[in-house]
C-alpha cells in the first residue's frame, strides 16, 4: 500500500474497525515516521555546528590559500623538509581573524535545505522502490541470513541487488538537491572576492534561474553522480570481497565454538565495514572538487574568471587543469603539503602560488 493510502486508509479508520493488529500496524507506521524525523533533525543540527568546517573545505577545494606557509617535516618528525598550508583549523581561524566570524556560517540556509531535501528524498526514494519495485537489482531473497550462511554466488547477487539500489536512492538524492548545493557552494565563494551577489538561498536560485536558466542550478552534477557511485560500489565491492577472504580464515569465522574468538570475528567484521567507506572515499573525493570548481562555473563571481580560475565547458576540462595538484584540494585536514610554487609576500612570509585570492 502506498503510504499516502495507508495513511488515508489510517485516518478513515472507525474506532469498531480498529483490531490489535491494526492497531499495531498504525504504531509502527508514525513510530517509523517519528524516527526518520528524529534523525534528520538530528543530521540537521551536526551539520549546522560542522558548517565552519564544510566551508573551510569548500574555499580549499576551490583553490582559496591567502594564508602563510610554513615548514615541517613531511612525516612530523621525519622525512623531508617541506612547505606546508595552514591545517583546516588554523585555516578556520585565520579566516575567522581577518573576515569575521559570522563567516565560517556562510550558507547556512542553502546547507541545511541542501541537506533536508536530500535526507528526504532519499527515504521517499528509498520507500517508493521498496513498495513498487523491488526487484531492482535482483530479487528479494536470503536478506535475513548472515553473511557467513551465504555461498559466494549468494552473497554477490545481494551485493549487487543493494549496491544498484543505493545508487538509485543517492542518484536521485544528490539530483534533487544539486540546486541547492550550488547555491551553497556560490555563497561560500563569493568570501574570495568579498562579493555579495549570492546573499540568501533564494535570491541565489533566482538569479542562477534567471541569468542561466536549468543548466545553472544543476552545474557540477556529473561529477558528483560520478563520485556517489564510485563510492557506492567501491565500497559494496571491496567490502564483499575481503568479508568473502577472511570468512574462509579463522580470524573470520563467527561461528567459533571459543566465544572470545567469535566474538573477535565479529569485531573484525565490523572494523571492515567502518574501514571501507574511509579508504575508498579517497577514490571519490577528486570528483568532489571538480563538482565544486564547477558550481561556480558561470557564477560571474570573481572565482570564476582569470586569474583566479579559466573558463571551462565542461567538467573534464576542469578536471584536466586540476589534474596535477589540485584533484586533492581539501582532501586532508593535516599536513597540507605546498606542492606547487611558493612566493614571497609583501609582509616577507611565504605564501602558496596562489595567494591572489587574498
Amino acid at each position: 500500500m502506498a503510504e499516502g493510502n495507508q495513511q488515508d486508509a489510517f485516518l478513515g479508520l472507525a474506532p469498531e474497525d480498529v483490531g490489535f493488529e491494526t492497531f499495531l500496524e498504525i504504531f509502527n507506521f508514525f513510530d517509523f515516521q517519528e524516527k526518520f524525523a528524529k534523525n534528520l533533525i538530528a543530521k540537521l543540527a551536526l551539520s549546522s555546528l560542522s558548517l565552519p568546517l564544510t566551508v573551510t573545505r569548500t574555499l580549499i577545494q576551490l583553490g582559496h590559500e591567502p594564508f602563510p606557509l610554513s615548514t615541517g617535516k613531511t612525516l612530523i618528525c621525519a622525512g623531508r623538509n617541506a612547505y606546508f598550508l595552514p591545517n583546516a583549523f588554523s585555516y578556520m581561524k585565520q579566516l575567522a581573524d581577518t573576515r569575521g566570524y559570522t563567516t565560517l556560517w556562510t550558507g547556512l540556509d542553502s546547507a541545511i535545505v541542501s541537506l533536508a531535501v536530500q535526507g528526504i528524498a532519499s527515504h521517499r526514494t528509498q520507500q517508493y522502490i521498496d513498495e513498487h519495485y523491488p526487484n531492482i537489482g535482483g530479487p528479494l531473497v536470503n536478506q535475513d541470513k548472515e553473511e557467513d550462511e551465504l555461498t559466494d554466488a549468494e552473497s554477490f547477487r545481494r551485493v549487487l541487488r543493494n549496491g544498484f539500489r543505493d545508487s538509485v536512492v543517492r542518484v536521485v538524492a544528490v539530483t534533487v538537491a544539486r540546486p541547492f548545493t550550488v547555491c551553497f557552494i556560490r555563497q561560500v565563494a563569493q568570501i574570495i572576492g568579498n562579493e555579495t551577489k549570492y546573499a540568501t538561498c533564494a535570491q541565489a536560485l533566482g538569479i542562477i534561474g534567471k541569468q542561466e536558466g536549468p543548466g545553472g542550478l544543476f552545474s557540477g552534477l556529473a561529477p558528483q553522480i560520478l563520485g556517489e557511485l564510485l563510492v557506492i560500489w567501491g565500497v559494496h565491492l571491496v567490502t564483499h570481497g575481503i568479508q568473502r577472504a577472511i570468512l574462509r580464515t579463522e580470524v573470520g569465522d563467527t561461528k567459533q565454538k571459543d566465544e572470545s574468538k567469535a566474538k573477535a570475528a565479529k569485531d573484525v567484521h565490523k572494523f571492515i565495514h567502518t574501514a571501507v567507506p574511509f579508504l575508498v572515499n579517497s577514490f571519490g573525493y577528486p570528483y568532489s572538487v571538480v563538482s565544486s570548481v564547477m558550481a561556480v562555473a558561470g557564477s560571474g563571481l570573481a572565482v570564476s574568471f582569470l586569474p583566479y580560475s579559466p573558463s571551462f565547458n565542461n567538467w573534464h576540462g576542469a578536471w584536466d587543469y586540476l589534474r596535477p595538484t589540485g584533484l586533492k584540494r581539501g582532501s586532508r585536514l593535516f599536513l597540507r603539503e605546498q606542492v606547487g610554487a611558493v612566493t614571497v609576500g609583501p609582509d616577507q612570509q611565504l605564501y602558496a602560488s596562489n595567494s591572489y585570492f587574498a
